[in-house]
């Protein structure tokens, strides 16, 4: 990334953007040949109750970006903290995401996380683009909630729910 964005200063604005804790969520989906895809993300946000709808950022360089605009159905698995080091590996480009995960398949084979703090089944309704990323707008046909607590990002580590931040 460039020190300066049209004369932003590219770290100063990552650097305010750290402290916004976000929630992590990691987002799956599975091609018509079969194939399983995923990416961690931390945009994810209501967008519409009625049409219930969510959106989720997805970068435009990431390996899965053809696989997620090519889907018909994304879910999106709000993790938990016991998901911090297979959150960290669906952020990572090259690694195989799904080798050491805890997947269970939907109805549709679809990757789900049965112990997710909350896991919502999306159809794409449209992709947008938004700069280096592409804003990913789902129509949300079921939701699972699970009795786990969600994990935060906070200036590039996970933060619990009611842990003191230094």
């Amino acid at each position: 990334m460039a020190d300066q964005v049209q004369g932003l200063d590219a770290a100063a604005f990552r650097s305010a953007l750290a402290r916004f804790p976000a929630g992590v969520t990691i987002v799956t989906t599975r091609s018509a040949a079969g194939t399983l895809h995923g990416f961690t993300a931390s945009s994810f946000a209501a967008l519409s109750l009625d049409p219930p709808l969510v959106l989720v950022c997805l970068d435009q360089g990431a390996d899965c970006f053809p696989a997620f605009i090519a889907a018909e159905q994304f879910v999106v698995n709000i993790a938990t903290p016991a998901h911090a080091k297979l959150a960290m590996r669906f952020a990572t480009k090259g690694e195989d995401k799904f080798a050491h995960g805890s997947f269970e398949s939907d109805e549709g084979g679809h990757p789900i996380l049965p112990d997710a703090a909350a896991v919502v089944r999306c159809e794409l309704e449209q992709a947008v683009p938004g700069g280096d990323h592409v804003i990913l707008i789902g129509r949300v046909h079921d939701v699972r909630v699970g009795s786990g607590k969600p994990v935060m990002w906070y200036r590039g580590d996970f933060l619990h729910l009611g842990q003191s931040v230094t």
